[in-house]
C-alpha cells in the first residue's frame, strides 16, 4: 500500500462548513474525519484505506472507498493540500452509496485492544478482502 498524494479541507457545496479530504492522483475523497480524530491513510489498486481514531471517546472507524467509485459531489479545495492547486472539484464523500464502514467502540473496543492496534490488522478486522 502507498500513502495519499495530498490532503486538507474541501468545502463540499451545501455544506456549512469544510470537510477533510485527500487526494490519490486525480481523485478526491472527503473522508469524515472531524478534528478531534487521528487519520491513517492508505491507497492500493482498488481502494483508498482510512482509519479513524478518537481516543478520547474509545472509538474507531475504518472506512473503505472504491477507486472508481462515481464522485457526484461537487466542492472547492479550501486549505491545507500543499501538493495541489485550488480547484472547483468533484469529490467522493463518505456518506456516499458504496463506500464500507466498519466501526468499533465501547466495549469492543476495550476488550480487543483496538486502540493499540495498528491500521493494517483494524481493516483486517473489518472483514474485508
Amino acid at each position: 500500500m502507498t500513502m495519499v498524494d495530498d490532503s486538507g479541507k474541501i468545502w463540499i457545496r451545501g455544506t456549512t462548513r469544510p470537510e477533510h479530504g485527500v487526494r490519490v492522483g486525480k481523485l478526491y475523497f472527503a473522508t469524515g474525519k472531524e478534528d478531534s480524530e487521528i487519520i491513517e491513510c492508505r491507497v492500493d489498486e482498488k481502494y483508498l484505506w482510512v482509519d479513524l481514531h478518537n481516543k478520547k471517546k474509545q472509538c474507531r472507524t475504518a472506512r473503505r472507498f472504491a477507486l472508481d467509485l462515481p464522485t457526484k459531489t461537487f466542492g472547492a479545495l479550501f486549505s491545507g493540500f500543499d501538493n495541489t492547486q485550488h480547484a472547483d472539484i468533484r469529490v467522493s464523500t463518505y456518506y456516499d452509496d458504496g463506500v464500507e464502514e466498519f466501526i468499533a467502540e465501547e466495549e469492543t473496543y476495550r476488550s480487543r485492544n483496538i486502540g493499540g492496534m495498528e491500521s493494517e490488522l483494524f481493516w483486517q478486522m473489518a472483514g474485508w478482502d
